[in-house]
């Protein structure tokens, strides 16, 4: 009787398969515009039953199951491409702001470089005119408008580097809240399929998610399956060889506030990023990759300029503080030091030391011996460490050493510039007299953070500096006199004195009350020509090479950024010509899937009409 019904059986198998497949291909064209979303197709075989050990007849179709069409391999190209892409798109961003802060197109749109030139224009045509109270004013007021242009500067530049910290901690608690989703939707997916159903549509919004956390940093996804085919499939998400997600659990990234800063530039309150499990989080690490590393290089970029040196002793102050000199240093010039002069940290042998300030002596060959007054929270098992890479000599890092001209690294630009030439220029302007016959006061100052007034700047003594203390502190008059270190683009000013009375101006050679002649004006007008005070030779050379780095780091970032969203975008192509769904290709075969259905119908009437016949009309 088998054989009599099997026409139906085969027409049965039939309808089924094709409408499995016409439900396919209507939930393939429902989701064209779906972002992700990867096409399914119904896979069918023959089916056979044996009617004896040799010999098998056809008894229809079946359905082997719905797949999805996928190739992880593009996923992963696709992914890597993205977060290069953001990267180049968080740097390029960036930088392009930095050059809006440093570079003025015209003389109307004043900047640093325009601000600097007037100044010294000021001074070229002072030097006919030099008994011109008119003709002091300018000059001060063109510096102080100078000045107030460095200031600016600097201050704009700090409020990036503020934004790229701020974007750091929002950027954590995006990855955070992604990989939340990711666990959520693993669960789903195991749920679903150890009852051997299908989580295609799942897995399509899982791998969404993987793409916009490639957006952040590089992702590394791994998913195993059970060994002996029991049980579920463990699924990993790795950023920069630490776990992220295992399968149902969420490793987060933590954000937490630093007790120390890095440079003498940097805000307050910056931001660093650990492991929940306790997993060391590298955040200049060059696989990090994504927007997340290109903060963290906007943020603390510093071209690599560290201060470094070799370990020399480890000894105890009056007060027991451990205090650690260093010497041999990579940097004897304090137009060039940019380290905190307090609530910094130093690195020897892996280990991260906070010290709370420091004091430099100038020994007699003009090198800089380092002696760093450590934080009293080190235990006697870190100062044992601490004391035995010291008796070995190891290197000593202040700092972080980040191979990027991020924020930090125009900051210093701006702090050798001003230092550099307010140095030069007060030590000229000193050597002159002012219109009382007085000896000259330093013109360029900077403001004291405590009190509002100006410092009193030492001079150097046979072409060495002074030995000074970071922490600037007054004497018995209150006054506060030491290193130029303690002038950066953000105190940067003219003194007040200057300011309140342009007769200070010392444009006299020799001590005349009351009568002017020009022989100090044009010395210091002749500063602005002097090609041996920078290494780009003079001081406009400086500011133009400074505006024009940026502007080369930032056409190289927008072109970088270009290019590697071309490769992205092709990427993409490529994975939508698997995945992807073609609106006409899934229409037509909406159809032809239409038409085989009803051809399972007509084979079910004809099955029908010979079985009536056979059954019903004909005679027993």
């Amino acid at each position: 009787m088998g054989a009599t019904f099997q026409g139906l059986d085969i027409a049965k198998s039939g309808m089924m398969a094709y409408n499995a497949s016409m439900q396919t291909a209507a939930h393939n064209l429902a989701n064209v515009g779906t972002k992700g979303y990867s096409r399914q197709v119904v896979k069918t075989a023959a089916q056979t039953r044996h009617v004896s050990s040799i010999k098998v007849e056809g008894s229809g179709v079946y359905v082997q199951g719905i797949v999805r069409e996928h190739n992880d391999y593009y996923d992963v190209k696709y992914c890597k491409s993205n977060a290069t892409y953001y990267k180049y798109n968080t740097h390029s961003y960036f930088l392009n702001d930095v050059q809006k802060v440093l570079y003025a197109k015209d003389e109307k749109q004043a900047g640093i470089t325009t601000s600097f030139d007037e100044f010294c224009k000021r001074l070229t045509g002072t030097s006919t005119d030099a008994g011109s109270e008119t003709r002091r004013k300018e000059i001060v007021s063109y510096a102080e408008t100078f000045s107030g242009f460095v200031q600016e500067t600097a201050t704009n530049l700090k409020s990036l580097q503020e934004e790229a910290n701020e974007k750091i901690k929002t950027t954590v608690e995006q990855i955070n809240a992604i990989a939340e989703k990711i666990a959520s939707l693993t669960k789903q997916i195991n749920t679903l399929e150890a009852y051997r159903n299908p989580a295609h549509d799942l897995r399509d919004q899982r791998n969404v998610l993987i793409d916009q956390l490639s957006e952040y940093c590089n992702v590394e996804v791994k998913e195993k399956e059970p060994a002996d085919g029991v049980g579920l499939n463990q699924y990993y998400v790795y950023v920069d060889g630490a776990i992220l997600v295992d399968t149902q659990e969420v490793n987060k990234m933590q954000v937490t506030e630093l007790d120390t800063t890095k440079s003498i530039n940097d805000i307050s309150g910056l931001y660093q990023v650990s492991w929940t499990d306790g997993t060391p989080f590298y955040p200049y690490s060059a696989t990090l990759g994504g927007e997340l590393q290109a903060l963290f290089q906007v943020r603390d970029g510093n071209n690599a300029t560290t201060l470094k040196g070799k370990g020399d002793t480890l000894t105890n102050d009056a007060d027991g503080n451990l205090v650690l000199t260093m010497k041999k240093a990579n940097i004897n010039n304090v137009n060039l030091l940019n380290i905190p002069a307090q609530d910094g940290e130093l690195t020897i042998n892996n280990f991260t030391y906070a010290y709370d300030h420091f004091d430099v002596k100038v020994e007699d060959d003009g090198s800089f011996t380092y002696q760093f007054t450590l934080k009293n929270n080190i235990s006697a098992k870190q100062a044992t460490i601490l004391n035995n890479a010291v008796t070995s000599g190891y290197e000593v890092t202040v700092g972080d050493s980040v191979d990027y001209k991020g924020i930090p690294y125009y900051m210093a630009q701006l702090n050798e510039f001003v230092r550099t030439y307010s140095q030069k220029f007060n030590d000229v302007h000193k050597s002159g007299y002012d219109d009382y016959g007085n000896a000259g006061i330093d013109f360029f100052n900077a403001t004291v953070a405590a009190t509002g007034d100006n410092y009193i700047f030492t001079s150097k003594v046979d072409g060495k500096e002074r030995s000074f203390s970071s922490l600037a502190t007054p004497d018995a008059n209150g006054s506060y006199t030491g290193s130029y270190y303690y002038m950066t683009a953000m105190n940067f000013c003219v003194s007040d004195a200057v300011s309140r009375d342009p007769k200070l101006v010392a444009c006299n050679a020799e001590s005349l009350p009351g009568k002017s002649e020009n022989l100090n004006l044009k010395k210091l007008s002749g500063l602005k020509d002097d090609s041996k005070m920078f290494l780009h030779g003079a001081p406009d050379s400086f500011l133009q090479s400074l505006t024009a780095d940026v502007g080369v780091d930032g056409q190289k970032a927008t072109s970088l950024e270009a290019s590697q969203k071309n490769i992205r975008d092709a990427v993409d192509i490529q994975r939508q010509s698997i995945s992807g769904v073609d609106e006409d290709e899934e229409t037509e075969s909406l159809m032809t899937y239409q038409q085989m259905l009803f051809n399972q119908y007509k084979v079910l009437a004809v099955m029908n009409e010979v079985l009536d016949k056979l059954i019903n009309q004909t005679a027993v």
